[in-house]
């Protein structure tokens, strides 16, 4: 009985998931295509499972499992990612497009916390996020970190830029061709604009990593896991503008930046 009940709430909250995605692609113009509707419910159930063991790692109340969520998901899921498609790729053509997708983002993000917050429990809810978040942070000094938050922000980017090299062989040819909608800043662009999505990603990893179990293989899980399932696959397998063959190139590249760097934070943060 208790493995079914999981089963059914994972699938209710993939089946929601796909329904908003169908209504995010439709709304701006897309087509829900066969491939996309199944993608979006193969995404769906990923994150299900992974918000479900998040969760089942948390004593946090519902309010607060909403919303750590709702901040988590939205930068890494979206916001990051909005970032480099405004400098990488021809998606938005204006400042407005880009404010608007920022703006359905977080309405969507909105949506995937409420039905996780809703949909899955935990033996435990009695921990205010206020109170985990000052257990958290009362555990080292000010001193203590700032230096290991500026560390975490920065070492990003030579991740991002040694596992780019290694991929780029395989895909840069298409970030040359204009006609394929992607492009490639000049270096003084992408070392800023990767620093400050480090820091992003550090940021919005504060509050999981201080309301979940502070058994670090536990919280490296957590940390690759959203790093790469939320904030990689799955933007990737739903994202139709990007050519088909850069998108497995992209997977492996990710989820070796996702392994990486998700240990680097949780040493650092943990």
């Amino acid at each position: 009985m208790k493995q079914a009940m999981v089963v059914l709430r994972v699938s209710l909250f993939a089946l929601g998931f796909m329904l908003v995605n169908i209504g995010v692609e439709v709304s701006t113009g897309g087509q829900a295509t066969s491939t996309f509707t199944v993608s979006a419910f193969i995404g769906g159930v990923l994150m299900a499972v992974i918000l479900a063991w998040i969760r089942s790692k948390t004593r946090l109340t519902k309010f607060g499992v909403i919303s750590v969520f709702w901040f988590t998901l939205f930068v890494i899921q979206m916001f990051n990612n909005l970032l480099e498609a405004l400098f990488f790729t021809n998606v938005f053509p204006s400042t407005k497009e880009f404010v608007e997708a920022i703006y359905v983002s977080m309405l969507t993000v909105l949506v995937e916390a409420f039905m996780a917050g809703v949909l899955f429990t935990s033996k435990k809810a009695d921990l205010s996020l206020s109170s985990a978040l000052h257990g958290y942070f009362d555990r080292r000094s000010r001193f203590s970190w700032s230096w290991r938050i500026t560390a975490a922000s920065l070492a990003y980017f030579p991740i991002y830029l040694f596992f780019g090299m290694l991929a780029s062989p395989f895909i840069i040819s298409y970030y040359m061709e204009p006609s394929l909608g992607l492009k490639l800043p000049p270096f003084t662009v992408i070392v800023p604009l990767e620093f400050l999505r480090g820091f992003l990603y550090v940021t919005s990893l504060l509050p999981i990593l201080a309301s979940i179990n502070r058994d670090r293989k536990i919280q490296y899980t957590t940390v690759a896991s959203l790093l790469y399932v939320t904030g990689a696959l799955i933007p990737l397998i739903l994202e139709s503008s990007l050519p088909p063959a850069i998108v497995p190139v992209h997977c492996v590249e990710l989820l070796a930046d996702s392994l990486a760097y998700g240990l680097i934070v949780v040493r650092l943060l943990g």
